[in-house]
């Protein structure tokens, strides 16, 4: 055996991995020995979450139910391998992933393996890449990858090559795996000018809890003030009539896998006085979608409130609300360096390390078309077609205002003991449209009429229009938070704790009408205030015995009313959770 095998045989042999290794010795060409070097490793880990108290949505009519108990039960087997010469490189990393819960509905179910013992395949990685290809300093890359050119710590406006992976929640800022093609070439040793090509697009993973949102037929999407209220005041004549709307389907619509929607992004990068500087341009679509077709049919059907009989309806407005992906442009600045800012205190103190990543973004207009089928309520009938939009055009959903998200970070390593890292991020990933401190442009967080004394009669027998009854709690729609982080390590640097937290610094605001002064008035909900007050909680405790294991328990708790950003349903609740990692 040549010694490039014996190495081979005897790294992989080292990590668990001879049968494999072996293998590849014996069938493999001795020529793909001559420059190779094989990696392989892994990592064992198994996830266990717990939810104290179940989370309900929606009247009895439209229930939606997060139950309480044990909400994951996960163990993923992870498998990386990399084969790489001087010039060119394999790699591979897949997760294979038991999700512990059976998907068992009947008996037969049961002499099902898929149903009774489901597993996944996650694939993280998966390209080719070579370097100094055709010229010197020009590295290409093709295949299954993430692209992650944002500087900041996990809230990365600039990042837009890679969908956002929110399905498990504890795992901030992780992003999805795609097909692209991605070329770096060194102009000088401080200029890298790169380019990538995604040929098909990948939308956003959610939560399971996700469909929670589906319940809040409230929040309406729509720009134009006037025909919100409108809106709301339809809603409720409808609702006292019998007739409650509910959402039965959200349905997606993907763009087409052609030429025409692949997504495109440039970079330049260089270093400036020791600071890292970054502009980049991103051409593609956002991962979370809005709302593009509503279709609305009426439901016959008398049920009432098992816990009050009383209260009934004769049906429902049953909507299946289609979702597509907006197209957008990014242009992004990133920036990161140290600041010797305490340095004339004492040689002894370290710079503070920061980091800035900006993007503007430049989205394109979505409309939003409306149409039902015949309705009839108290023998009056609304004919089937398009809704009567007040101006005759499409309500918008998205306007082309260009709007900036950022985050500006700060950390600092006192000691090998305490670490600090604070944040302000403007605008968190699954908000989009223009709407903050620049620009006017809220969100619906809460909506109906008014129940306030200073309204004596219904909405939908006073004012048809909603002016004098709809009411709302509203927030922009880019959010303003402050993020912090700590890590106190003990017993050399084995046991961690780790406090993270995210403070909404937004603020809220209840918009109705009052009679006593003509017209409509707003309460403001300061983010210190009981109403306004929005935070996520995480802290953190593990312990490194060594040799790869590690082990960890924690909570997040998700604080605030139910409009909230961290307080609403579809957040997922508070869950306590405990994971064990083995690195091999």
């Amino acid at each position: 055996m040549s010694p490039k095998r014996e190495i081979v045989l005897l790294r992989a042999r080292a990590m668990r991995w001879w049968p494999v290794a072996l293998f590849a010795a014996v069938l493999l060409p001795r020529a793909a020995f001559a420059e190779l070097d094989l990696t392989l490793g892994g990592r064992l880990q198994s996830n266990i979450r717990y939810r104290p108290s179940e989370t309900v949505v929606g009247d009895f009519y439209d229930r939606r139910v997060l139950e309480d108990g044990f909400s994951r039960n996960e163990h993923i087997l992870k498998l990386k391998a990399l084969a790489a010469s001087d010039r060119y490189a394999g790699v591979i990393d897949i997760d294979l992933v038991w999700l512990g819960f059976a998907r068992v509905d009947s008996l037969d179910d049961l002499s099902l393996r898929e149903r009774a013992e489901p597993v996944r395949i996650e694939a993280q990685s998966a390209f080719l890449e070579g370097t100094d290809l055709f010229v010197d300093g020009l590295d290409v890359r093709l295949g299954y990858q993430i692209v992650n050119w944002g500087v900041a710590d996990q809230f990365n406006p600039t990042n837009n090559l890679n969908a956002d992976d929110l399905e498990d929640r504890l795992l901030f800022g992780t992003q999805q795996s795609n097909l692209m093609l991605r070329a770096d070439y060194g102009v000088t040793d401080g200029l890298t000018l790169s380019g990538v090509v995604v040929p098909i697009f990948r939308p956003a993973l959610l939560p399971s809890s996700a469909p929670l949102a589906v319940a809040a037929v409230d929040r309406l999407p729509h720009l134009d003030v006037d025909f919100r209220h409108r809106l709301h005041a339809e809603a409720e004549a409808s609702a006292s009539f019998g007739y409650p709307t509910v959402v039965e389907e959200a349905k997606v619509q993907l763009p087409e896998p052609t030429a025409d929607n692949a997504q495109l992004m440039l970079r330049a990068a260089s270093t400036f006085f020791e600071q890292d500087v970054a502009l980049s341009y991103y051409y593609g679509r956002s991962d979370f979608p809005v709302p593009i077709d509503n279709f609305t049919r009426q439901v016959a059907g008398t049920s009432c409130d098992p816990d009050d009989p009383t209260r009934c309806v004769d049906g429902t407005l049953a909507t299946s609300v289609t979702l597509g992906f907006p197209r957008m442009q990014v242009a992004g600045l990133n920036v990161a360096g140290e600041i010797d800012a305490l340095g004339w205190l004492s040689d002894a103190v370290a710079p503070i390390g920061y980091r800035l990543e900006v993007g503007i973004y430049f989205p394109e207009k979505q409309r939003l078309a409306m149409r039902q089928s015949e309705i009839m309520i108290l023998g009056q009938t609304r004919p089937a077609g398009e809704y009567a939009y007040p101006n005759g055009e499409r309500p918008l959903v998205l306007d082309d205002t260009p709007f900036a998200k950022w985050t500006l970070g700060l950390d600092y390593s006192f000691n090998e003991h305490v670490y600090l890292n604070v944040m302000w991020v403007h605008g968190l990933a699954d908000e989009f449209g223009a709407g903050d401190f620049f620009h006017d442009g809220e969100v619906v967080r809460e909506g109906g009429v008014s129940s306030d004394p200073d309204t004596t009669l219904s909405c939908a027998i006073v004012a048809q229009d909603g002016e004098q009854c709809a009411r709302e709690v509203l927030r922009n729609r880019i959010g303003d938070y402050l993020v912090a982080g700590v890590d106190l390590r003990f017993l050399d640097g084995n046991l961690l704790f780790r406090m993270f937290t995210i403070l909404e610094l937004t603020g809220y605001v209840e918009e109705r009408y009052s009679r006593s002064e003509g017209r409509r008035v707003r309460t403001s909900y300061a983010p210190w205030s009981a109403d306004g007050f929005s935070a996520v909680l995480f802290p953190e405790l593990s312990y490194n015995f060594g040799e790869g294991l590690v082990l960890a328990a924690g909570a997040l708790f998700e604080l605030g009313k139910s409009y909230t950003k961290f307080g609403e349903a579809a957040a997922g609740g508070s869950v306590a959770w405990f994971r064990g990692v083995y690195d091999f």
